[in-house]
């Protein structure tokens, strides 16, 4: 059963509560990317091969892909504080469990069921910053939550680093695991105290205590009418199959660029220390340590998309993404025919490619599906359109690996400029599309319906006996 969220209106709730919510995305990235850090021991320590350890790490992306649109549906029935805790707990033990285990099989099994459990993070995450932020903080936070990726991936790799240099790769694991499940209790008990402050005082904030029906002011009102509304709106769009909703709202026409946006922003970032070692003869210290830059350099993508965003193209989140694919575009065409000149300069451009893709993830997966409160699919639409990206991520992976291997990295990455070009055009010709449910008659008749009973109610209620 869905529970209903109040919104806060107390500033230092919602910095509470954005910051709970920052923690657990945080300790989420500890453990997933310690397995990346870990793999190079498992392999030299003949634990596991290195074809078993990418066939490890595809199942990851694939159940992580798979559970984000399963509990994007779930986190919007589902009480999302119950959801993130269970999620990121459950995550804790599977890494303890991974330090135990030696065989490939079991490794394989525990890490996709992790794969699905940090699937259960973000959602949930969408739907409280939705429902219970302001109009005025929830795209701020959704922009500053962004800063996890970064934090969090520096964090996995020096407490990996340090926990193979003192014990082995085993305590990558049992560190994340002390981690995450830590997180997963101070979240369980911050988000408590936020919610008995939202039942204390979210509704009543919200309109005063007052609303007027027909000249009469009545706060015991506010609540059922609220409740008749959302039930309205309920039965028109909540209850739409989510075929139909994908239909409706257009989404369906933005699968193409969500998908390239995946490919270039994990799949690609995955393969840039190789790119680097074998175009550069580079060492492959100098080359993961250009890789450990990039997520610091994408916030800056994060943070453009939502300048931008508010300051040029009126709060219109695809025509502000076709103008991030054009900067990738050009940076990509720049890669194609100079990529073998300079180490440097080709750093710089795949950073600029990366934090381009950063800032179209913040504009689909965090802004975009805001607008769908309304119709309370806020993490159903999230969910779907990042397990979308990593559907891109984890098909890129295995393929881009293929491609070097039988054309070479000029073919790869004029095949990396042919589908960041695609994506473009299709953003912009859909540039000014509003992507949204509209309400339909039977709707606006249920609300109608609900006003008219109010008033009705206000009226008996004012006779005189």
């Amino acid at each position: 059963m869905q529970k209903k969220l109040n919104r806060i209106y107390d500033g230092h709730m919602q910095a509470l509560l954005f910051w709970m919510c920052w923690l657990v995305y945080f300790a989420s990235y500890i453990g997933r990317l310690n397995y990346s850090s870990a793999m190079p021991a498992m392999i030299g320590g003949s634990v596991i091969t290195a074809s078993q350890a990418g066939f490890i790490s595809m199942v990851y992306f694939f159940a992580y892909g798979a559970g984000q649109f399963l509990n994007g549906i779930l986190a919007d029935r589902l009480h999302p504080g119950k959801m993130i805790f269970a999620g990121l707990f459950a995550s804790g033990l599977l890494n303890l469990a991974m330090g135990f285990l030696s065989g490939f099989g079991m490794m394989a099994l525990f890490w996709c069921a992790n794969g699905y459990t940090q699937a259960m993070i973000w959602p949930p995450i969408m739907r409280i910053f939705a429902k219970m932020m302001t109009e005025e903080r929830k795209v701020k936070y959704c922009v500053h939550i962004t800063s996890t990726m970064a934090v969090g991936t520096l964090a996995s790799y020096l407490l990996s680093a340090a926990m193979i240099a003192a014990a082995g790769w085993r305590f990558v694991f049992y560190a994340a695991a002390v981690c995450m499940c830590g997180a997963a209790l101070v979240f369980w008990r911050g988000f408590a105290k936020v919610e008995a402050y939202s039942a204390k005082h979210g509704a009543a904030e919200a309109y005063g205590g007052v609303i007027e029906h027909g000249g009469v002011v009545e706060s015991g009102n506010v609540v059922k009418y609220e409740k008749t509304t959302e039930q309205g709106k309920a039965a028109d769009t909540g209850s739409m199959p989510f075929g139909q909703l994908l239909t409706a709202s257009g989404l369906l026409f933005l699968l193409i660029p969500v998908v390239v946006h995946g490919v270039l922003k994990d799949g690609v970032t995955s393969w840039i220390p190789t790119y680097i070692s074998e175009t550069f003869m580079a060492s492959p210290t100098l080359s993961i340590l250009v890789t450990t830059m990039l997520p610091i350099i994408n916030l800056t993508g994060a943070y453009a998309a939502q300048f931008m965003y508010r300051r040029f193209f009126q709060k219109q989140e695809v025509k502000t993404a076709s103008f991030f694919f054009l900067i990738a575009t050009g940076a990509l065409v720049l890669l194609w025919r100079f990529s073998a000149v300079n180490m440097f300069l080709t750093a710089g451009l795949l950073s600029v490619i990366t934090a381009s893709m950063m800032a179209v993830n913040t504009l689909f997966v965090n802004l975009l599906p805001l607008r769908f409160e309304k119709e309370g699919r806020v993490s159903t639409v999230s969910g779907f359109l990042n397990a979308i990206a990593y559907l891109g991520c984890a098909i890129s992976t295995y393929g881009i690996g293929v491609l070097v291997q039988h054309a070479g990295w000029q073919v790869t990455i004029f095949g990396w400029l042919a589908i960041t070009a695609a994506a473009m055009a299709v953003c912009f010709a859909l540039r000014n599309r509003v992507f949204t449910v509209k309400l339909t008659q039977r709707c606006t008749r249920v609300k109608e319906e609900a006003i008219h009973e109010q008033m009705d109610l206000s009226d008996r209620r004012v006779q005189p006996r």
